[in-house]
């Protein structure tokens, strides 16, 4: 068969059908491809590098790449060499270009890198459509864009999420209870912690600290989800754990990487899998929280060298030399820069109270040091931060679900769900009750028998309305 009678896509070079395959989204499209044709197989197989690379670049601002490439190396860290963790975190703090096809990343680590930046792209999207308009709302003023990231905000929140992933990777894996046990003589934790955050400004740690309280908050609310309304469960009492820094599987499961953390973020729930098993003992409590290692982002605002030094650490920043606070931002980033409203935001505060500090729970609710505000709209420092003490001493922003039931409330779930459990039944049960469509196992007369018991013990929303009326 002469080439002219080849279909028109066999006529084309192996090296333009691999042009045409870096076009795809993510690395893992390329499986169906390359198996609907031996020509699209062929092509990979000879340019895979050139490939894979520029889908990565397609996916991943070029800002971000080393953070991300630092993730992918912390999958394959040595965890008794702190000299490569070391190397590994200065990689993250590199700003030097990076060609990826001369790195020789093996096909796996593509993956592993498209993967990520396909959970930070869901992160990202997620938190643009939910927390901008809410920054806008508290903190204003709104731009067009409200509900969608711009390349910075976008290069934020993926730095963040990247950042987040190598402090899970390094310090709170399951390897970690092995390497506490058997490499401490060489291995110094803290010091490498200490290098963790150091390497970045206080505005970096807390765009950290921001996408860290939105993932722990979406992670709560699908354990809160299934802990209030799956009848196996019936025995948990979410109220008597009201901080969710105190619980483990949730810990647990801000450490199952950036797939499942994405899944969550953008809606899934436990309800098809069930709360993972996670290990129990008290040091693999630790071990698992991600919120104790980021308490340690506290020492770098006390490493700041300064020209001249502050007379007293407490000085609230107002008070410093100009020439001081330009030296926190050697840059000189524009009025509209996280730098400005971390700097506004704790104007008033001494340099230690800026990085990870209760206090201002709302504004990570908020993410305020992710979103860019108009330029032309940049107020005062004493009024961005009096805007920020305001939303200091509000309410939570985003209340755990399981508070807005009363200690009644409580009671009568796990009462109707322990008899729904011991019936033989399954599934889900409502707030209010009543509701059998997520229940399975139970038949009709089961059911009637039950409604008729709660009835009876006046567990049931029309005994209490009538006996609240009396």
């Amino acid at each position: 068969m002469s080439s002219t009678d080849l279909p028109p896509l066999l006529r084309l070079p192996l090296h333009t059908i691999a042009h045409i395959l870096s076009n795809v989204k993510t690395i893992q499209d390329l499986r169906p491809i390359i198996l609907s044709h031996s020509i699209f197989r062929d092509a990979l197989k000879d340019n895979f590098n050139s490939v894979a690379s520029a889908i990565i670049m397609r996916q991943v601002a070029k800002e971000a790449l080393p953070f991300l490439l630092a993730l992918v190396g912390s999958q394959r860290l040595s965890l008794s060499d702190p000299a490569a963790a070391k190397q590994l975190l200065g990689l993250a703090a590199s700003t030097c270009p990076v060609a990826l096809p001369s790195l020789g990343l093996s096909r796996a680590e593509y993956a592993y890198m498209s993967s990520s930046c396909s959970s930070a792209r869901t992160i990202y999207r997620q938190m643009a459509s939910e927390v901008k308009p809410l920054h806008h709302s508290y903190l204003g003023p709104a731009p067009k864009d409200r509900q969608y990231a711009n390349h910075w905000e976008k290069f934020r929140i993926s730095r963040a999420v990247f950042r987040y992933q190598l402090m899970c990777n390094l310090f709170c894996h399951r390897l970690c209870l092995i390497r506490m046990q058997e490499f401490r003589p060489r291995f110094d934790d803290w010091d490498l912690k200490r290098l963790f955050f150091s390497s970045f400004s206080p505005w970096v740690n807390e765009e950290l600290m921001c996408v860290f309280v939105y993932l722990r908050r979406k992670v709560a609310q699908a354990y809160d989800d299934i802990t209030l309304h799956d009848v196996s469960l019936n025995h948990e009492r979410i109220e008597a754990i009201p901080d969710v820094n105190f619980i483990s599987q949730i810990h647990w499961m801000l450490c199952m990487g950036l797939p499942f953390l994405s899944r969550i973020a953008s809606g899934g729930t436990l309800r098809s899998t069930g709360v993972p098993q996670f290990s129990t003992g008290r040091s693999a409590t630790r071990a698992y929280n991600p919120h104790t290692i980021l308490l340690c982002s506290k020492l770098v605002p006390g490493q700041l060298t300064l020209n001249p030094p502050l007379r007293d650490p407490a000085l609230p920043m107002h008070a410093w030399e100009k020439s001081q606070i330009l030296q926190l931002d050697p840059q000189r980033a524009p009025q509209n820069s996280p730098f400005r409203a971390w700097l506004g935001a704790h104007f008033k505060n001494s340099i230690s109270r800026t990085v990870c500090c209760d206090a201002d729970t709302n504004l990570w609710f908020l993410g305020y040091v992710l979103w860019t505000s108009p330029r032309e709209a940049a107020p005062p420092l004493e009024e961005v931060y009096e805007t920020c003490k305001r939303v200091r001493v509000a309410e939570p922003i985003f209340p755990r679900p399981g508070k807005e039931w009363g200690k009644d409330d409580h009671l009568r779930s796990r009462r109707q769900r322990k008899d729904i459990y011991r019936a033989g039944g399954e599934g889900f049960w409502p707030r209010e009750g009543g509701d059998w469509s997520e229940i399975y196992g139970l038949t009709e007369a089961q059911k009637k028998t039950l409604e008729a018991k709660w009835l009876h013990e006046g567990l049931t929303e029309s005994t209490r309305e009538s006996s609240g009326t009396k």
